[in-house]
């Protein structure tokens, strides 16, 4: 390759790193200033379901205060709720921060309702 060539390649690498880090920035902003409305984290921020459980309810759910994930679980046989929820780690409700593919920070929990475990994901 001549030395033309090797600059052209450099410049336009150059180019889509700066593109990627000016979206992910907006993205960023965006979420920081509007996270209340509407915005909802990715599902596979949703923590996976464990072995055996059941799934009730699964979907969006929205309030004047935003947006969240919600799933509503029964404990499979023979296991409370409190232990799936530990389980699943949700003993407390965590704040996640930011990702590459997800720049907004993410709040997690679960409760306990009627013998079921709900577990929440919104943008914090």
């Amino acid at each position: 390759m001549t030395t033309r060539t090797v600059l052209r390649v450099i410049r336009a690498a150059a180019l889509v790193v700066i593109t990627a880090g000016f979206l992910w920035s907006v993205r960023f902003a965006w979420l920081y200033v509007f996270s209340d409305e509407g915005a909802m984290p990715p599902q596979w921020r949703v923590p996976p379901v464990p072995a055996g459980a059941t799934v009730l309810e699964d979907g969006m759910q929205c309030a004047s205060g935003g947006c969240w994930w919600s799933l509503t679980l029964k404990p499979p046989p023979g296991r409370t709720p409190e232990e799936m929820r530990w389980q699943m780690g949700l003993e407390t409700e965590e704040r996640l921060g930011p990702t590459l593919t997800d720049p907004g920070y993410v709040l997690r929990g679960a409760h306990i309702r009627q013998g079921n475990v709900v577990v929440y994901v919104s943008y914090a």
